[in-house]
């Protein structure tokens, strides 16, 4: 039941703070938005994980097909294996939603985990809301910080961990804070 309960908590965070992901840095992107289905199905088939992405998009809106969370699982899934950071977010923030599969705590964190280590600081800061939310405040640090970091994909979600970090250290001891910022330096490294 608390799982749940925080399910249900994080989807109206994540509703709210971290639209769907979006596949950036690429021209093929336009292209596969305005695709007729038919052809973004046969492509997303053959194993095009751009259009793997943008099939499940539009199936998870509902955009020129009939909504359907359950294949858009599929999709991402299909895209997230190829390590498609976009696809790992949203996969993740579905499995934490409960939509188009049972909410699933674990497999949601997986997939934020996998997308934060490919530098989406859009996963980091959702896994630094999950356990911000679990009153597990030097790992939200740790997130926090690594979303806050150079290079990361998003400015205004950089601009909103460095805001976060601030209100955390009212909460943490000098040697939770080295711990956090430790752990983040070590993410890379280790993963």
């Amino acid at each position: 039941m608390k799982s749940l309960k925080i399910a249900l908590l994080l989807g109206a965070i994540f509703s709210a703070s971290i639209a769907s992901a979006e596949l950036t840095g690429t021209h093929l992107g336009s292209s596969f938005e305005t695709m007729d289905i038919t052809s973004l199905t046969n492509q997303a088939s053959q194993g095009n994980h751009h259009a793997q992405f943008f099939l499940a998009k539009r199936l998870q809106k509902g955009e020129g097909v009939a909504k359907d969370a359950a294949k858009a699982i599929y999709w991402y899934t299909r895209a997230a294996e190829q390590n498609i950071a976009p696809a790992q977010l949203n996969l993740g923030i579905m499995y934490l939603r409960g939509e188009g599969v049972k909410a699933n705590m674990a497999e949601g964190r997986k997939w934020l985990e996998k997308a934060a280590h490919l530098g989406d600081n859009r996963a980091s800061y959702a896994l630094a809301m999950i356990d911000e939310k679990q009153k597990r405040l030097v790992d939200a640090y740790k997130w926090y910080d690594l979303s806050s970091r150079d290079g990361m994909l998003d400015d205004k979600i950089r601009d909103k961990a460095q805001t976060k970090i601030s209100q955390l250290a009212l909460n943490l001891s000098s040697s939770d804070i080295e711990k956090a910022k430790t752990s983040a330096d070590d993410w890379f490294i280790i993963k």
